[in-house]
Order: structure tokens, then sequence, then C-alpha cells
């Protein structure tokens, strides 16, 4: 019988796995996070801005409604005479002279007062009295306003 050698070989070994990241990984993930970040950003903003606009809103209803509550306490004659009264930007007042607060800085605000004839067919009545309307601006244009009947007094 011949001669045999019974030799044994190591088994191979596997190449151990890298370790770490690679440079493109680590670019990926950089660019992934950047994209991320931006897009939290630009969503704040947005809601800062649509915050902005919301204050402005209810600012601009707020003085619009002081001024209409305003005129109302004005008698007939005093009230035809305030027609075409405006604040411009920035420069609000009450009636009386005193400076609205800070706050109000982005907004004006104007009332037209026309006289108008109310005609009721139904009931056969004729009503003759003055339409008050408030407008409150900004500079885009405007935000609020308000318009009421004021019937003139019975002599």
């Amino acid at each position: 019988m011949p001669a045999t050698s019974t030799t044994t070989r190591p088994p191979k070994r596997t190449p151990a796995p890298p370790r770490g990241y690679t440079l493109l990984e680590s670019l990926v993930a950089t660019a992934l996070l950047g994209v991320i970040v931006l897009a939290v950003i630009s969503s704040v903003n947005a809601s800062q801005q649509v915050s902005f606009e919301g204050q402005k809103q209810v600012l601009a209803s707020m003085c619009a409604s002081d001024l209409m509550a305003e005129l109302m306490t004005l008698d007939y004659q005093t009230l035809k005479a305030t027609d075409g009264l405006s604040q411009p930007i920035g420069a609000l007042t009450s009636l009386d002279g005193q400076a609205y607060p800070p706050a109000y800085w982005p907004l004006g605000r104007s009332a037209q007062i026309t006289e108008e004839l109310v005609i009721q067919t139904q009931l056969g009545v004729t009503v003759r009295g003055l339409s008050v309307v408030v407008f409150a601006h900004d500079s885009r244009g405007e935000l609020a306003r308000f318009e009421t009947f004021v019937p003139e007094p019975a002599p």
C-alpha cells in the first residue's frame, strides 16, 4: 500500500468585516441630516409667519372693533362729521388722542360714513340714517371690516 500522508490544512480564514464607516457612508449621512435640518427650519419659519399673520388678524379685528365702539358713542351729527377718518399704519390713536400699544405697529384704520335710506317694502317703512363702515388694514390691504347702520334720531 502506498504511503499516504495525511496533512491537515488549516481552515481558510475569511477576511474580517471592515470596522467603522467609510467616507461615502459619512457623506450620505451628513447630507441626509442636512436635508432634515433644512426641512425642520423651513417648517418652523413657515409656522412663525402664519402665527404672525394670525396675530395681526386678531389685532386688526380688535382695533376696528374699538373704533366702531368709539364711533357709536358719538351723537348723530358728530358721527356724520367723522366721515373719512383715517389713521395711517403705525399711528393708531383713540378718538380722544390716546396712542395704541406698540403691538399695533403694523396696522392702520379708517372709517367711511355715508347717508343711506333703508326701505322695508313689506312693512312700508323708510328709515334714513348713516351707514358706518370701519376698516383695519396693513401694508398689503384690508384685514378687518365692521359695518353698522345708525338710524337718524326722531325730531
